[in-house]
Formats: C-alpha cells, structure tokens, sequence
C-alpha cells in the first residue's frame, strides 16, 4: 500500500460480511426469477437450466449462454438486491475494525450498488450503524461506470484540494466493479474475501479482517 493513503472506502456486499452457502443460494433465487422472464417458464425449470451450465461456467456466463441480455448487470443487481439480510451474523470484530480506522485517518466511506433502504437493512442485520460512515453513496451514482468513484472523490478533494487519487483506497470483493473501474481513476484497490493470488498484481486478503495488519 501506498503509505500516503488518507481516504479510505469500502464496498458493502459480500466486503462487509463473507459469502456463505445460504447467502450464494438467495442470490441465485433472484437470478432464477430473471430467467424465468426470459425463456417464461416456471422458477423450477429455470433453476434446471441454470445447473445444465452452472457452476462449471460462471454465473454471468452461465446467463449468456441461456440468452440473458447483460448478464454481467443481472449478476451485480443480484448480488445487490437479492434479501439475503436474514443470513447476515453482526461480527464486533468487523465494526471495531472499522472504527479503528476511521479514528486513525479520520473517515470512512462506504460506496455500494445496493439501494439506500437494502443496503440499510443488511447494515442494521450486522449491527454496523449508518452514522460510522462520513459518506455513503447508495445505488447511483454508478460504481461500474466510475461515477461513485468519481464523486467520492470530489467530496473530498472540495474539503482538501491537495488530495490526489492514489491517496484514496477502496476495498471491495469484485474485480470487475471494485478494481477495474477505481483504478482507472488512479486509486488505489484492495480485494477482499478472496484467495491471496487469484489477480495477480492486486493486493487480495482471504477475509476482511485481514487487512488490519496493513492499515493499523
């Protein structure tokens, strides 16, 4: 890391929380939904063609190959929307590491796909209170097209001028809106709930309490 960072972010879903059997299960119910609007069968069936292909293909292949249109966009919205806050466990470890690191650098922000009133529910459920954060950006802006990233950042560089990009670091769980998209802004990006190596040249921990060593 960088030893100049002074803004730090976090992604909420499967970040805040690790994945789990039942979690990964509500997830696909609400993609199961989608292919049954698609191909207008039952939830059964869909659930039967979703296993032809899955999990030897990813999810989002998995929906292309079953024709649904922007798969990658159904699996994200999934992963935001699906009601999986009754199989979240409240961890004091989490929330005393978070407000750890609000004391040492001053803030912490949380930026999310997640719709305000879900993403309130799943905080509550892991007993993360709301006010721990000094921004929140919920749902849009978006985070894949940049524009959270882009207004995280301006939030504090309205407060800081000298800020720079690569003194802010988001920590997120998925590559694809947690990585690419903040990095080409020039921040920096921390993957958690991953096996260490699975992207070579990111910095990627096995569960988020990991990253205290490095940033305490």
């Amino acid at each position: 890391m960088n030893s100049s960072v002074k803004i730090i972010g976090f992604d909420l879903d499967q970040t805040l929380y690790p994945k789990s059997p039942e979690i990964d299960e509500a997830i696909q119910e609400y993609i199961y939904t989608r292919i049954s609007a698609q191909h207008g069968c039952s939830i059964d069936e869909s659930r039967k063609m979703f296993y032809l292909h899955y999990p030897a293909s990813s999810g989002s292949k998995t929906l292309e190959l079953l024709g649904v249109p922007n798969a990658r966009d159904v699996v994200q919205e999934a992963l935001e929307r699906a009601d999986i806050a009754r199989f979240l466990q409240p961890s004091p470890q989490i929330v005393q590491l978070l407000n750890d690191i609000r004391t040492k650098y001053g803030s912490v922000s949380l930026l999310t796909g997640s719709d305000r009133p879900i993403a309130e529910k799943k905080l509550r459920a892991l007993h993360i209170p709301l006010e721990l954060f000094d921004l929140t950006l919920f749902g849009t802006p978006s985070k894949s097209t940049g524009e959270a990233y882009v207004e995280w950042l301006n939030y504090f560089k309205q407060k800081n001028k000298e800020l720079q990009p690569n003194q802010f670091l988001y920590i997120g769980d998925r590559y694809s809106s947690d990585v690419e998209a903040p990095q080409k802004l020039g921040i920096q990006t921390w993957l958690v709930n991953n096996p260490p190596g699975k992207y070579p040249g990111i910095q990627t921990y096995s569960d988020l309490l990991s990253i205290r060593a490095d940033l305490l």
